[in-house]
């Protein structure tokens, strides 16, 4: 069975990540996707304290090995992104530079939320994954932090929720695809 990591995208005091992460497990669950939340934050990674790039693999400390064994046993994730200053949140972006071979001949979709929907921060992203050998699915659910949360509660317009299906589509084809390629490569 396809299994797929959600990454929660933010730990900030009352932030709305959380209400998302839900909403995407919930979609997963619903149509039996094997899936995990993983939070950086449980692994209390310092700024990236790592002598070596992650690209490496060569951990040299507790907090990142254990990180990059949450991360590696899934064949695609779903990173659930704010857009901040029209560019990724710095802690996400502190956690995935901790690690890289994890995700190696994956796919990565994302659904992101903001002011104008996170598209950039998406953007950002495909090309801080591109380095890990990470394919990312076009497609993206996209939420406004405007039009898809009421009084501070996630409750997504149907135009924006219909987004997710058919990038979850793309996200267990590919998943499945790489399979193929990994186990090819040893």
């Amino acid at each position: 069975m396809t299994r797929i990591g959600i990454i929660a995208g933010s730990n900030r005091p009352g932030a709305l990540n959380p209400q998302v992460v839900d909403w995407v497990k919930a979609q997963l669950d619903e149509r039996g996707v094997e899936n995990e939340v993983l939070r950086y934050a449980d692994f209390d990674l310092p700024i990236l304290d790592e002598p070596i790039p992650g690209g490496a693999h060569q951990y040299q400390n507790a907090h990142t090995v254990a990180w990059g064994a949450a991360v590696e046993p899934f064949d695609g994730y779903i990173v659930v992104t704010p857009e901040y200053n029209h560019s990724v949140p710095g802690p996400l972006k502190n956690a995935i530079d901790f690690v890289g071979t994890e995700f190696a001949h994956k796919p990565v979709a994302f659904a992101s939320y903001g002011a104008d929907k996170g598209v950039r921060a998406v953007e950002a992203w495909r090309l801080a994954f591109a380095n890990f050998r990470t394919a990312t699915v076009r497609g993206t659910a996209s939420f406004s932090i405007f039009t898809d949360f009421t009084d501070g509660a996630f409750a997504p317009e149907e135009v924006s929720a219909q987004t997710f299906e058919p990038m979850l589509e793309d996200l267990l084809a590919w998943a499945e695809g790489f399979k193929t390629v990994r186990a090819a490569q040893g």
